[in-house]
């Protein structure tokens, strides 16, 4: 069913196909490696041509591969179907990742990239469909990231699985697992139950996290950079016009956490943020070609982007 929604939408495009890597962390890693961030990936392949493709996405973004391989079922795929105003649906079909990606396939994976990184490893961030794996996993693999040394982020990347999910990862918060949480609105909402005010939910979250981006589109952002303490608002240039939203969410957080890592303030944050979101929303999928990733470094990084 999955292989004729394919073919039926490609035929009734007049766009061709884009194929490449993506989901929330990857497409968040892709831009990290972009601006200078020693970036690797762990997740769940099947041995399979959708594989082989995610592999060769990830060396061409230069994030080291640290994927676990399973012959015995497919790699996962999503379908996103974008309209002329450039929204998008997305159709989903279930993989090695959500199937097959146990816990100690997870933690080994994990070992393998802080042995490769003399410095170690400073952030482990995770995104939200981790919660759809078998068992434990992302709550296991939390804990190997945090005894292994690194920080650990959380990316609540869907609302339908932060309310599905609500009660584990508020016992995740609760228990000090997560220092750096990134949200939008409507996960927000899910996430605290019932419509509130952002300001008031970003300062509730920011006692439980190192580091709390909420973002709500347009109107920027609510953000803390220390726990307990008030956040503090940032307005964003808005888009004047949009080809594909997919990943814009995962692009900003990309840019925001480089300049994080690297000491910025929260004004610098959002600026890497924004211009990495821009980029994404001109092109269709989450790849900005060879000139694109340029410019995105040339924009944030100014006169370090040659070096």
């Amino acid at each position: 069913a999955f292989a004729k929604l394919k073919a039926d939408a490609a035929s009734a495009s007049s766009n061709s196909l884009a194929r490449g890597c993506g989901g929330c962390a990857c497409n968040t890693a892709k831009v990290l490696a972009c601006l200078g961030c020693e970036t690797a990936f762990c997740g769940g392949l099947g041995v399979d041509d959708v594989g082989k493709l995610f592999h060769e996405g990830l060396a061409a973004a230069s994030v080291q591969d640290f994927t676990d391989h399973d012959s015995s079922k497919p790699t996962g795929e999503v379908l996103c179907l974008i309209t002329a105003d450039g929204e998008r649906t997305f159709a989903y079909r279930a993989g090695v990742a959500s199937d097959s990606l146990i816990s100690a396939r997870l933690q080994a994976s994990l070992e393998r990239a802080a042995a490769s990184t003399p410095s170690g490893l400073g952030l482990v961030y995770f995104d939200v469909y981790t919660l759809l794996c078998p068992e434990k996993t992302a709550e296991d693999g939390i804990r190997t990231a945090r005894e292994l040394g690194a920080k650990v982020g959380l990316n609540l990347g869907s609302a339908g699985i932060v309310r599905d999910q609500r009660d584990r990862i508020l016992a995740l918060l609760r228990d000090g697992h997560i220092d750096v949480l990134t949200l939008n609105e409507a996960e927000a909402h899910s996430l605290h139950g019932k419509d509130g005010d952002l300001c008031e939910i970003c300062k509730e979250l920011s006692n439980y996290t190192e580091l709390t981006v909420l973002t709500h589109g347009a109107d920027g952002l609510w953000a803390s950079t220390g726990r307990g303490t008030a956040p503090q608002h940032h307005g964003v240039v808005p888009v004047k016009h949009v080809v594909d939203s997919t990943g814009a969410g995962d692009f900003f957080a990309g840019g925001f956490l480089a300049a994080w890592l690297r000491g910025q303030n929260l004004a610098e944050c959002t600026r890497w943020g924004s211009a990495a979101a821009h980029a994404v929303l001109g092109v269709f999928g989450t790849d900005l070609k060879t000139v694109g990733w340029e410019q995105l470094r040339s924009i944030c990084l100014g006169n370090e982007a040659g070096s």
